[in-house]
């Protein structure tokens, strides 16, 4: 099987079907990148196809001495917050207060505990609100951590910045999510823990 790059180069030699099998590779990874960030599937669906539209005509600039998914997948984030700009949109998150600990996960919503129900539901609310105020350098690497699951190594080269900095956003995003969540809990006088933090 031909490298990404391979592909790639042989795009830029005039090759459609190289460009149809990096399509093929990518579209998954890119549409689910651009709807975590973006929350609506046909809005998604439309920014993946502009997405490939950019990769297609800024090939030319890609550096094939590096590897391909982080480039593509950093012309995906811009793009979908470029798009989320635009139209002055939020990022719609489906963070629960233990970053991505699956709804089913828990035994009092398994046994059908109304009260548990109500309260995890208000709780995932609360920080998807949080998390539409938080600045979108934060957003983005959000996304990728605990919605991607991608470890800080591949965000890094994803965002073009070094891990150190990947690390520093994470620690800084969680904590600002963090407060502004205790802060928004103290003003209705609910008490609650937030040990996953």
């Amino acid at each position: 099987m031909l490298s990404d790059e391979t592909l790639a180069d042989r795009v830029l030699h005039g090759d459609t079907a190289a460009f149809e099998e990096l399509v093929n590779r990518y579209k998954n990874s890119v549409f689910h990148i651009v709807y975590r960030m973006v929350g609506h599937y046909q809005e998604a669906e439309d920014i993946t196809q502009e997405v490939f539209i950019l990769v297609y005509n800024k090939l030319y600039q890609f550096d094939r001495s590096k590897k391909f998914s982080p480039w593509i997948h950093r012309i995906a984030i811009n793009t979908a917050i470029s798009n989320l700009r635009k139209k002055k949109k939020v990022i719609n998150l489906s963070f629960d207060e233990s970053f991505g600990q699956p709804y089913e996960d828990y035994p009092a919503v398994l046994e059908g505990d109304p009260e548990a129900i109500f309260e995890r539901q208000e709780i995932m609310e609360d920080i998807r609100t949080t998390i539409e105020e938080l600045p979108e350098s934060y957003r983005s690497v959000l996304v990728l951590r605990y919605q991607m699951d991608m470890k800080n190594a591949e965000i890094a080269q994803v965002l073009g910045v070094s891990k150190e900095n990947v690390e520093v956003r994470i620690h800084r995003a969680r904590k600002a999510l963090r407060k502004a969540l205790l802060k928004r809990w103290e003003e209705r006088g609910v008490k609650r823990e937030l040990s996953a933090f």
